[in-house]
C-alpha cells in the first residue's frame, strides 16, 4: 500500500473533495477551477497525492471499477516504467539494487502521475480558460430573410420558427446534450415542441427566453428602439437586464434597448403575431422605428426620418396597404411631412 508520508499542517477538504470529483469525472467548473489554482505551486501538492494514491492502491486492488480506456493508459504506463527499471537493474551487474534505484522508482511514479495528471487537465484547462470553445464539432445551420421576405423553418425537433423580414437565425443542424440553443437577430414566432427533459431557449442580443412548449414572439432588431417577447400560449421564461420574469398566454415583456429598462404588459397576443399575415400592427410605435419596419417590410423603396427630435408614435392595424397609402396614413396622424426625393426613396420631416 503507498502512504503518504509528508507532514502537511494545513490540508483543504473541499481540495480533496475537488479532486475527487475531477479524477471521477463528476467535477464542476467550480472543481476545475480550484484544482487548476491549486497546481500552480507546490503549497496544496499534498491534497492531489492523497487522492492519487487511494485511487491507485484501489485500482491496486481491483475495487475501483474505471473506465476502460484509463485502465488501459495505466497499463501502458506501468508497463513503460517496469521497462526501465529493469534496464537499470540489469546494468547494475556487480552492485546489488540500491535504495536510490527505490527512490528513483518511486520518483518515476510521481512522473507517470504528474503526465497522466497533465493529460487530462490540458483539455481541461483549455476548456476553462476557454469557455466558449466546443467540444464537439457541431454544425450549424444559418437562415436569413431579405427585406419583404417571411420565411419559415422546420428545425431538428420539428419546432416550426417562422422569421420575419430582415431577420436572422442560427441553430445546430442536430440538437445534441441537454437543452435546444438557437441564436436569433430580428424577429420570429416560434412553435416549440414540447420536451421537458430538453428545454428550448432563445438568445437575442439583450435576452433568453427559456421554454419547454409554446407560441410565442420574440422581436429584437438591431436598429429598432426596442425589444419585446409576446406569449400566445403556454409560459416562457425571459432573463434580460439582470432579471428573470415568467410570461404567460397575452402577456408580453417590452424593452427599451437603450437603457435596459422594461415593462411587463397585458396585450391581445393576435394583435403581435398578425405580422404572419402580412399585416402590418403598431402599438404607440415610436415614428423611428416604424420608419425601420417600413423599410424592412417593402423591399423596393426606401423610406427616411429627416434630422431632428421625433416624439410621434403610431398605433392601428395596416392589412397588405401600399407604401403610398401607408405613408398617406402617418401623414395624416402625426402631422408631418412627406418628400418623395428620389426614384422610390421617400423624406417624413417635420
Amino acid at each position: 500500500m503507498f502512504k503518504i508520508m509528508d507532514n502537511h499542517p494545513t490540508i483543504r477538504k473541499d481540495l480533496i473533495e475537488a479532486w475527487e470529483r475531477y479524477m471521477n469525472d463528476t467535477y464542476t467548473r467550480d472543481d476545475l477551477a480550484l484544482v487548476l489554482d491549486s497546481i500552480k505551486d507546490d503549497e496544496h501538492i499534498q491534497e492531489f497525492r492523497e487522492v492519487f494514491y487511494r485511487k491507485l492502491d484501489m485500482a491496486m486492488n481491483d475495487l475501483l471499477p474505471t473506465p476502460e480506456e484509463r485502465k488501459e493508459i495505466y497499463r501502458k504506463k506501468f508497463a513503460q516504467l517496469l521497462a526501465e527499471y529493469q534496464t537499470k537493474k540489469a546494468k547494475q551487474t556487480i552492485h546489488p539494487p540500491s535504495r536510490n534505484i527505490i527512490v528513483r522508482f518511486r520518483k518515476i511514479w510521481y512522473a507517470a502521475a504528474a503526465v497522466i495528471l497533465f493529460g487530462l487537465l490540458i483539455p481541461a484547462a483549455y476548456l476553462y480558460l476557454n469557455p466558449k470553445t466546443e467540444q464537439i464539432s457541431v454544425q450549424y445551420v444559418e437562415l436569413a430573410t431579405q427585406r419583404g421576405e417571411i420565411k419559415t423553418v422546420v428545425l431538428p425537433d420539428q419546432t416550426a420558427v417562422t422569421l420575419n423580414v430582415g431577420s436572422r437565425i442560427k441553430y445546430p443542424a442536430n440538437f445534441s446534450g441537454d437543452e435546444r440553443s438557437v441564436e436569433l437577430a430580428g424577429e420570429a414566432l416560434f412553435n416549440v415542441t414540447s420536451d421537458p427533459a430538453r428545454p428550448f431557449i432563445v438568445i437575442t442580443e439583450n435576452m433568453n427566453i427559456k421554454v419547454v412548449g409554446t407560441v410565442f414572439d420574440v422581436k429584437e432588431y438591431a436598429d429598432d428602439l426596442t425589444a419585446s417577447v409576446s406569449v400566445a400560449s403556454g409560459k416562457v421564461e425571459v432573463s434580460l437586464a439582470g432579471e428573470k420574469l415568467m410570461l404567460a398566454k397575452n402577456y408580453q415583456v417590452k424593452m427599451d434597448r437603450a437603457t435596459g429598462k422594461f415593462e411587463k404588459l397585458s396585450i391581445d397576443a393576435d394583435n403581435y403575431l398578425s405580422w404572419t399575415n402580412g399585416t402590418l400592427f403598431f402599438y404607440r410605435t415610436p415614428i423611428r422605428e416604424v420608419v425601420n419596419i417600413l423599410n424592412r417590410h417593402y423591399s423596393q423603396v426606401n423610406f427616411e426620418l429627416a434630422e431632428g427630435d421625433y416624439y410621434n408614435v403610431i398605433s392601428g392595424e395596416h392589412d397588405n396597404i401600399s407604401p403610398e397609402a401607408m405613408l398617406n396614413s402617418i401623414v395624416r396622424t402625426t402631422g408631418l411631412k412627406c418628400e418623395k426625393t428620389g426614384e422610390n426613396r421617400y423624406t417624413l420631416y417635420k
